[in-house]
């Protein structure tokens, strides 16, 4: 899942920097520019690594909750089956 996300980053990094390498004025490289846009790139990864990990956590606590009802629900079907074995 962070695979994809981390590509996009580096992507969009490498993107960045050869935009900014590009763009020369007369004087060079603006580099106030080039950090400015590191700086964006480095807010939306972290912001695109949060969501992701907010979605595990979603997703883990959604497994979670679906395996405790199936072991009840295990339970209760071993629960009825030895209650039927053990009638007279």
């Amino acid at each position: 899942m962070y695979k994809p996300i981390l590509a996009a980053v580096a992507f969009t990094l490498t993107l960045g920097l050869t935009a900014c390498s590009s763009e020369e004025s007369e004087e060079g490289v603006d580099l106030e520019q080039a950090a400015d846009n590191v700086e964006d790139m480095a807010d939306d990864a972290a912001d695109a690594t949060g969501d992701a990990y907010e979605d595990t956590k979603d997703a883990v606590s959604d497994t979670a909750e679906e395996m405790g009802e199936a072991a009840d629900d295990a339970a209760d079907a071993v629960k009825e089956g030895y209650e039927d074995m053990t009638e007279e």
